[in-house]
């Protein structure tokens, strides 16, 4: 289980990477729009691809967000259960989310073969194949799924199942 467990974490990273990658393309489209609105001009792309990018972003940090333990949680019940009950919870919540998770991979699949078999462009002007972005992230959602599951391995073998200080200094933590 462990190299599955490897192979997954660093398929996050990576999923991280790209996700950096996208913010900075981001920036860089809007920084370009500006300067060419300040001109009296506009790309036509600018707004339409920094669109795809944020579903992106949104998409492939929310795997690496769950690995490091930064979503949104309520945890309420968590601190005042008992630590084999608060464990069960987690486990159960766990399973209900790889559960929805799966269900929307299935379904972005679905989008996605349907754009590309049916080869459905954008309705703007730089008709762009909508498989291209709608790829990512199904790549991006996929990759949440494959964290989830290997939270939840964790959770039930009893090993470390956060990284809440993976990114610190050495000193820091």
């Amino acid at each position: 289980m462990t190299p599955i467990l490897t192979l997954i974490d660093r398929l996050s990273r990576l999923a991280e990477t790209a996700a950096v990658a996208l913010i900075f393309g981001y920036c860089a489209l809007m920084l370009t729009e500006l300067v060419a609105r300040a001109q009296a001009q506009s790309f036509s792309f600018t707004w339409e691809f920094s669109q795809y990018a944020m579903a992106a972003v949104f998409a492939l940090a929310s795997g690496p967000a769950i690995r490091a333990g930064t979503h949104v949680r309520i945890t309420l019940l968590a601190e005042i259960l008992p630590e084999r009950l608060s464990k069960g919870l987690d486990i159960v919540a766990n399973i209900v989310a790889l559960v929805i998770v799966a269900l929307i991979v299935w379904a972005m699949w679905t989008k996605v073969s349907t754009s590309f078999e049916r080869n459905i462009l954008a309705t703007s002007v730089t008709k762009t194949p909508l498989w291209m972005p709608q790829a990512v992230v199904l790549w991006g959602l996929t990759q949440l799924w494959l964290d989830l599951f290997a939270r939840l391995a964790r959770r039930v073998l009893g090993q470390r199942f956060e990284w809440r200080d993976a990114d610190a200094e050495p000193s820091d933590v």
